[in-house]
């Protein structure tokens, strides 16, 4: 599989140097999402895509 990403044009392997020095995240803060006292997820729209609710969540 590597060969044939290799082949793909524009493609380039990066060093372990140059991997190191690569930062950033992808940008989802789990701490935003929550569940509320019916058992529905709350939050952003990626909240839906991470966590569930148990459906007999009381408060």
């Amino acid at each position: 599989m590597k060969t044939n990403l290799l082949n793909i044009e524009g493609v380039n392997v990066l060093s372990r140097k140059s991997q190191s020095q690569i930062k950033g995240q992808a940008g989802v803060d789990l701490s935003l999402c929550g569940c509320d006292c019916k058992g529905t997820v709350v939050g952003p729209a990626y909240c839906h895509k991470y966590i569930v609710c148990p459906q007999d969540h009381t408060c």
